[in-house]
């Protein structure tokens, strides 16, 4: 604001020093003073909104990189909190903050019998975690939702999760594949998958 005064005042002065023999221009002066001031401020105004244009779409990009909604699909504040926390989960390698984002579930592995339950769901990312963590490779999930249904209590989702997996060389590998979950907003007000089920996308074919 220091620097705005100044700016102002200097130029003011210059224009209530341009004189016609001994008489000052007076209404000049005040005319483009203001015009100087309005244009000024409108400038900043402008830098000002351009900044924070830029800060939020920065901000808007980080917030949805791990989490894409196809057009159509509309936002969830819970269910898009549970992917937001799963993605947190894989970077920690946190294997009870992936668990805790299922009820009672009902989680189908490919290849496998199904597993009921938070306890064995919470078995099977520990096993998973673990032998990432012994191989020092570093993964991270994201997600894209192309469909979704919701009413108060209980919401689906169909989409595509992407694995990323970074080896210790820094050598990165990349797997996707096809979902539907089955959410429900429990007594404690928090949305948690009750069913899981997955399974790998084919690979596209090589040029």
């Amino acid at each position: 604001m220091a620097n705005f005064k100044d700016e102002f005042h200097a130029l003011a002065t210059a224009f209530h020093r341009k004189t016609t023999g001994n008489q000052k221009i007076v209404v000049p002066l005040a005319r483009d003073g203001l015009f100087l001031f309005s244009t000024i401020m409108k400038t900043k105004i402008f830098l000002i909104l351009v900044a924070l244009a830029w800060s939020v779409s920065a901000v808007s990009a980080q917030s949805s990189a791990d989490l894409i909604l196809e057009p159509g699909v509309l936002q969830h504040k819970g269910l898009d909190e549970i992917y937001r926390n799963f993605s947190k989960g894989y970077l920690k390698l946190d294997a009870a903050l992936v668990a805790g984002l299922y009820g009672e579930a009902a989680y189908l592995v490919p290849g496998d019998d199904i597993k009921i339950g938070r306890e064995k769901i919470l078995a099977d990312f520990t096993r998973f975690f673990d032998s990432v963590k012994k191989s020092n490779e570093k993964i991270a999930i994201s997600f894209r939702i192309f469909q979704r249904q919701a009413d108060a209590n209980l919401a689906y989702d169909v989409g595509v999760y992407t694995l990323v997996s970074t080896s210790e060389k820094g050598e990165s590998r990349q797997g996707k594949g096809k979902f539907v979950v089955v959410a429900r907003r429990e007594k404690d007000g928090l949305w948690r998958f009750q069913v899981d089920g997955y399974s790998d996308l084919p690979k596209p074919p090589k040029a």
